[in-house]
This record gives C-alpha cells, sequence and structure tokens, in this order.
C-alpha cells in the first residue's frame, strides 16, 4: 500500500505541470519587421503598449468579420430574396419598359411622353 499513495502524489504533480503548461501555450511571436513596426507606431499613436494596440486592432477586426456572412453564397441568397420580393411589388407607372429607362433609339436620355411638357 505504500506505493499506491507515492503514485498519487506523482500523479497529481504530474496533472499540475501540464495544466501549467497549458496555461503558457498562448505565446505570439512577431517575426515580421513590417509588422512589428507598424504595431510600434499604431502604440505609440495611441499612447498604449504594444499589446494593447495589437488587441483593441484584432478586436475590431473579429468584430468586422463577423458583420460579413461566413458562407460564400449568402450575400447571393440574400440579394436573390430581395429580387424575388421587389419582382411581387405592384407596378406604379403606366410606362412601358423602354420608357422607364428614360433612353430614345440612340440612347439619348428623353422625357416619357406621359411626362413631357404639354405646348
Amino acid at each position: 500500500m505504500r506505493g499506491v499513495p507515492a503514485m498519487l502524489a506523482s500523479a497529481r504533480i504530474t496533472c499540475y505541470i501540464i495544466q501549467k503548461i497549458e496555461v503558457y501555450i498562448v505565446a505570439l511571436s512577431i517575426k515580421n519587421v513590417e509588422v512589428e513596426e507598424l504595431a510600434r507606431e499604431l502604440a505609440r499613436r495611441r499612447r498604449v503598449s504594444v499589446t494593447e494596440a495589437i488587441r483593441q486592432s484584432l478586436q475590431r477586426e473579429v468584430a468586422r468579420e463577423r458583420l460579413v456572412p461566413q458562407q460564400a453564397g449568402a450575400l447571393e441568397a440574400q440579394l436573390m430574396a430581395i429580387a424575388r420580393e421587389a419582382a411581387q411589388l405592384p407596378m406604379q407607372s403606366d410606362l412601358g419598359e423602354d420608357e422607364v429607362l428614360g433612353y430614345d433609339a440612340l440612347g439619348v436620355p428623353e422625357l416619357p411622353a406621359s411626362m413631357k411638357p404639354s405646348r
């Protein structure tokens, strides 16, 4: 029985060390001169530490990315839904398709007949 408590104590130490290692595996190393210079400039302009400047910038960028649809076809699907809704709207004018565009046969803009001033 003497070996069991020693084994448990050893297991606890091992678990503790593993937990500590997991906590410290969050380091970030920047090995790009331009990125480092930009980070330092931003920190200097904002009057904060380099770490804080990077944190603020990353927070802003992540927030912007969250606004963008994640699926490649999401924007297309939204636009198609808007187009289907618009197609269901009733016509608001008696003008023909060519008249609505406002161009004559030569491509010159003109007023539709119904909108021309009477003489």
